[in-house]
């Protein structure tokens, strides 16, 4: 988990810390922690994850039919343990022709200020902006075993975006395709793998390509 990273606000490159800049620097955004590449989910790097984060790490459990937790990234740094972390899960859809077969879901749980879940939604806000969570939401999941609401955010292409609170931090939802949104969150449990009560046999595979971004717009699957 070395390197300098990206900006998460940006994905930009970052300048290292130096003697004018504790931490690392992004020529727009300032002093940020950074984002780390992606990295492959396994079960002793998810426990690492874990014990490394000051967020929580979201996993669905248990996971829909044939899915698998295909990659992590996290918002982390030699002097800052995990401010936000993505998980990756991906597996079956079941939806109309020509729709992918496959579904991808992002969950990314940040505090406040980071910026990283607006990135990921197309966003300037480094927040969910004023008057997304609002209003009726669109699914009801459980987060940590309380009932979580999470609100729709307008997104470009084939993809759905929510975003809620959780744990007292931002959980933001991002699935492909777009079909798969509500059907697939609407009433999903998640458990935060830093609960000591959570050593699971965590079924993964290959890393996603939703998680090698560069842009505002994740790889599309073919």
């Amino acid at each position: 988990m070395g390197g300098s990273g990206t900006c998460p606000r940006c994905d930009d490159a970052v300048r290292a810390p130096n003697i004018w800049h504790s931490s690392a620097t992004c020529a727009v955004h300032g002093e940020v922690v950074p984002l780390q590449p992606a990295h492959a989910a396994d079960a002793e790097h998810l426990a690492w994850i874990a014990r490394h984060s000051e967020v929580p790490v979201w996993l669905p459990w248990p996971l829909p039919d044939g899915w698998l937790v295909t990659g992590t990234r996290c918002v982390r740094d030699e002097r800052h343990e995990a401010q936000a972390v993505v998980v990756a899960v991906s597996g079956p859809h079941h939806g109309p022709p020509g729709v992918s077969p496959v579904a991808d879901l992002l969950l990314v749980s940040e505090k406040p200020g980071i910026g990283l879940g607006a990135h990921l939604a197309g966003r300037d806000d480094v927040d969910p902006g004023e008057g997304l969570v609002a209003g009726p939401p669109a699914v009801r999941l459980h987060a940590g075993g309380a009932a979580t609401p999470l609100w729709p955010v307008p997104a470009e292409g084939d993809r759905a975006v929510l975003v809620g609170e959780a744990r007292a931090v931002w959980l933001w939802a991002l699935l492909w395709p777009a079909a798969a949104g509500v059907t697939l969150l609407d009433d999903l449990e998640l458990v935060d793998l830093r609960d000591p009560d959570h050593a699971l046999d965590v079924p993964c595979g290959a890393l996603s390509p939703r998680l090698r971004w560069g842009t505002t717009a994740a790889p599309a699957r073919s």
